[in-house]
């Protein structure tokens, strides 16, 4: 049996991690104007997300506890003249690394409260 709840903050976890990266690459190529964009295309993992919020069926635990698809992400090259600026690419940045730091945040408190519930009282 797995838990539901580390399963989404794992996959969120990895989300951003992959949206960190994916900017990372495009901060690199800004000044390369023949340079792809890199698009990271989340809507298969917000949806999977979003059914696991609400009152998941067993397929939707399923595909969480897979560890075949850490994050269900796909990243697209984009050829494009409408290029992001280096400073929203950077802002972009920085929210993936918020959220990643917040998800972090989450998943501690998860465990020890687990950790409450099995020993009683907040000390190992």
């Amino acid at each position: 049996m797995t838990d539901l709840t580390v399963d989404a903050v794992r996959m969120a976890l990895n989300l951003n991690q992959l949206k960190a990266e994916v900017t990372s690459w495009n901060i690199v190529n800004a000044s390369a104007a023949d340079a792809p964009m890199f698009v990271v295309e989340q809507s298969a993992t917000d949806a999977l997300l979003l059914a696991a919020a609400g009152q998941p069926n067993q397929s939707v635990r399923d595909e969480l506890a897979a560890p075949s698809s850490p994050t269900m992400a796909v990243v697209h090259e984009q050829y494009t003249a409408d290029r992001p600026s280096l400073d929203q690419l950077v802002a972009d940045s920085v929210s993936a690394g918020m959220n990643y730091q917040a998800l972090t945040e989450s998943l501690s408190r998860h465990f020890g409260l687990m950790r409450l519930a099995i020993n009683g009282r907040s000390g190992a």
